[in-house]
């Protein structure tokens, strides 16, 4: 099943409500909670925001001919009830961070604001 892919998935934690917990816990300890972020990781532009209602990874198109109605497409999203990666929206391998790794991401400061 694919849902079982995410490390922060299985074993632990298995709720989705414990994996948005712990993405609430890292951003209100940085200060972040409640904000919108446009950063760059992997070579890549997201924008990325956590509230105490969801974590949402947002990837940001990169050509810039694209219709104005494509800028980007949703990446990641854990709420209380559901968590979704990319590799769930698709049936193509994705190429984009899973939830454990936005994870690592934020908790290392491994990215870059833009």
């Amino acid at each position: 099943m694919k849902g079982e892919k995410s490390s922060l998935r299985n074993p632990s934690p298995k709720r989705p409500v414990e994996v948005l917990e712990k993405f609430i816990g890292l951003f209100s300890s940085k200060g972040w909670l409640n904000q919108s972020l446009r950063i760059r990781y992997r070579d890549r532009r997201y924008r990325i925001s956590c509230s105490e209602m969801e974590f949402l990874a947002y990837r940001i198109n990169d050509y810039c001919g694209v219709s104005p109605g494509f800028p980007g497409w949703l990446v990641g999203l854990v709420t209380q009830e559901d968590m979704l990666e990319d590799s769930d929206l698709s049936e193509l391998e994705s190429t984009e961070p899973s939830l454990q790794d936005w994870f690592q991401c934020f908790r290392k400061g491994d990215f870059e604001l833009i």
